[in-house]
């Protein structure tokens, strides 16, 4: 159960962003055995202002395009896991026009309980 938010830069275009959001949720099924139908997105458009990133922290070269992708999902993925998804989100940054250096990612984990899908019910009551 991810939920994804996409923080982008307002100058990408829709097609890059629905390209990015595809990359994204694709990514998760491959490395991270996320069900296909398990797709909950976020998307947030910034101002050059207002998405502000270190253009080298880590060693990197990130440009006027880099977006922010945060994905918090259920405990259970491998350290292993988690490098294949980088590398294959930094991989499939270029079929939409990113550099590989223009995705900054963060995983936040959590347990059943801390979800509800709706009904007023907590996911592992399901």
């Amino acid at each position: 159960m991810p939920l994804t938010r996409l923080s982008v830069p307002d100058h990408l275009s829709a097609q890059q962003v629905r390209g990015l959001a595809d990359a994204v949720h694709d990514a998760l099924v491959e490395c991270c055995d996320v069900p296909q139908g398990d797709r909950f997105q976020l998307v947030s458009r910034f101002e050059r202002d207002h998405l502000i990133l270190d253009p080298t922290f880590g060693d990197v070269q990130r440009t006027a395009d880099a977006c922010v992708i945060e994905i918090t999902f259920l405990l259970g993925r491998t350290d292993a896991q988690k490098r294949r998804l980088y590398r294959d989100l930094a991989a499939r940054a270029a079929g939409i026009g990113l550099g590989q250096d223009d995705l900054v990612v963060g995983l936040v984990e959590n347990g059943a309980i801390d979800w509800s899908l709706g009904n007023g019910r907590a996911y592992i009551d399901k």
